[in-house]
């Protein structure tokens, strides 16, 4: 299970619900999680404040390798 869909799913959180708090459709979620693309800068804010997780845990888990 990639790390995004895990904290996903930690916060009891559907991808749509998600995709409306960082302001992005259900499938750019996806997107992400299956590491088709991965999120700007402005969706990695975006992500952490939803998530309740600083911007350099959401960067690390799309930058890390």
């Amino acid at each position: 299970m990639n790390s995004l869909m895990a904290l996903r799913k930690s916060k009891g959180l559907t991808q749509e619900e998600l995709g409306k708090k960082v302001g992005v459709q259900a499938q750019s979620i996806s997107k992400w999680e299956r590491g088709i693309s991965n999120p700007n800068s402005r969706h990695i804010k975006e992500l952490a404040n939803a998530l309740g997780v600083s911007g350099s845990d959401i960067f690390l888990l799309f930058f890390s390798n």
